[in-house]
């Protein structure tokens, strides 16, 4: 009985320890529902060509990209009568964020 009791409490000892690992591994509070987690990224990232033509397709001219940081690229571009800058997310061909900064002309 003493032997069945000691390898009954390792069985146990061994699954508590082999559970606490799949707990850690949760998404956390803010996963899947943020805009930027329904836009698939695509197989490849797009290249400053391409770039350039999603962001003119989208109705702006006057593109200027700044240099390219962890999939997201800056871009400068006029729009109507104002120059904006965007945050470009060049893997899911997504304008993140848009901020303007002065009038054209």
């Amino acid at each position: 009985m003493a032997k069945f009791t000691a390898v009954l409490m390792m069985a146990l000892a061994l699954g508590a320890g082999a559970a606490a690992p799949a707990q850690a591994q949760s998404f956390g509070i803010f996963f899947g529902d943020e805009a930027s987690d329904f836009y698939p990224e695509r197989i490849t990232c797009l290249n400053d060509y391409q770039i350039r033509q999603e962001v003119a397709d989208l109705g702006y001219t006057n593109i200027y990209l700044n240099v390219p940081n962890e999939k997201h690229v800056q871009v400068r571009a006029t729009k109507g009568d104002w120059v904006y800058l965007l945050d470009f997310n060049y893997c899911s061909a997504q304008i993140e964020r848009r901020a303007r900064l002065r009038p054209a002309g």
